[in-house]
């Protein structure tokens, strides 16, 4: 499914000017979960099989593109650590929580 979705948004939406949304390329590939979706669009990010850049954006004018310019490249990067930080700290506070 991975390599299916990669080239499809390579041939079709380049740039976050031409994003698809989620609900859209869920289906086009028959995928029915939005977790399913980002589990697919997380292999993608993660497998150097696919070298370009898939980047996103949430909210209701969200969905996922392939970057193309240095400054979308960074912004994906930086969202993802911004996340990853968020849960980061969730799991400190959890772990303070739990020595209560």
């Amino acid at each position: 499914m991975e390599k299916e979705v990669y080239e499809y948004l390579c041939q079709n939406h380049l740039g976050k000017d031409n994003l698809i949304k989620n609900q859209d390329l869920r289906a086009k590939f028959g995928i029915r979960s939005d977790k399913a979706m980002r589990k697919v669009i997380q292999n993608i990010r993660e497998s150097k099989d696919y070298p370009k850049m898939v980047g996103s954006l949430s909210g209701h004018a969200g969905g996922f593109f392939i970057c193309i310019t240095d400054e979308e490249k960074q912004e994906t990067i930086n969202n993802i650590k911004h996340r990853a930080n968020q849960m980061l700290r969730a799991c400190h506070i959890l772990e303070w929580k739990r020595g209560l």
